[in-house]
């Protein structure tokens, strides 16, 4: 795996965070980016769209009255982490205002009242637990997840940096931190996806996997210098600009176990 890990180069990381010519897949410092669409599968016909930008969250939910009227809610959740788990909460809000058809629009006539409280919890893995109160009806929602509408397309050259840890490689001298650059050839087709490392003669080959605005690819890998072994990428994102991933492989030659971030420009456009 030490030639994946000498491959990428640490100025590409210095020049793209800097620039802002790509969007982190974490988001913020905070937190991995929250902003999504997110449903239970089970229970499709409402549903809850949360939008992160550093520690808050606006949150808009669309669900049904008791009398089954479509109606909807909004809130501003403040994050925190209590015992490390990621938790946001605000106030829960209904909104009226005049028809849609109005011209011009009477912003005078919308008005906002507090109905309750929305707190938005992430588990671990992918999921969360939504609980919220309106007019003192408790609801709490467990395994909500990001609703995928289609997968992102990853196709095409890149120049990547990547920033690696490995450890428990055999022998001990291969254990340690690597940062390089190379450029990065993907090809994908529907659920299948091939990564090439152009100068190093690596390829890493296996199934992709939207969730949301996120995706994940795991599988194989192989390197003209004999090292092969398995691979997982997640947390993956992409933008005309660029693409970013969570990077873990294991190495069937060396034992090395590796993970860290990488990251890369288009170098097509």
């Amino acid at each position: 795996m030490k030639s994946i890990r000498f491959a990428l180069a640490v100025w590409f990381v210095l020049l793209f965070f800097a620039l802002g010519l790509v969007r982190p897949t974490w988001a913020t410092g905070f937190s991995n980016d929250q902003s999504d669409l997110w449903w239970i599968p089970a229970e499709s016909g409402w549903g809850i769209q949360l939008v992160e930008r550093g520690t808050t969250i606006f949150a808009t939910m669309f669900v049904y009255d008791a009398n089954g009227k479509p109606t909807w809610y909004t809130a501003t959740m403040e994050g925190s982490k209590p015992g490390g788990v990621l938790t946001f909460t605000g106030d829960l809000n209904a909104t009226t205002g005049p028809w849609f058809g109005a011209v011009p629009y009477q912003t005078g006539q919308v008005t906002l009242t507090k109905v309750g409280t929305m707190t938005w919890v992430k588990q671990a893995g992918e999921g969360g637990t939504l609980t919220y109160t309106v007019n003192g009806v408790a609801v709490s929602k467990v395994g909500v997840v990001r609703q995928t509408t289609r997968n992102d397309d990853y196709t095409g050259p890149y120049n990547v940096s990547v920033h690696i840890t490995a450890t428990g490689c055999v022998p001990p001298a291969k254990n340690g931190v690597t940062d390089g650059g190379d450029t990065l050839a993907i090809t994908q087709a529907g659920a299948a996806i091939v990564l090439t490392l152009v100068s190093t003669g690596c390829t890493l080959s296996g199934a992709y996997l939207q969730n949301g605005q996120f995706g994940t690819a795991s599988g194989t890998y192989s390197c003209i210098n004999g090292d092969m072994g398995t691979f997982t990428l997640s947390n993956m994102n992409v933008t005309p600009q660029g693409m970013l991933a969570v990077f873990a492989a294991t190495s069937a030659k060396t034992a090395c176990v590796s993970t860290g971030q990488i990251g890369g420009v288009r170098n097509d456009k």
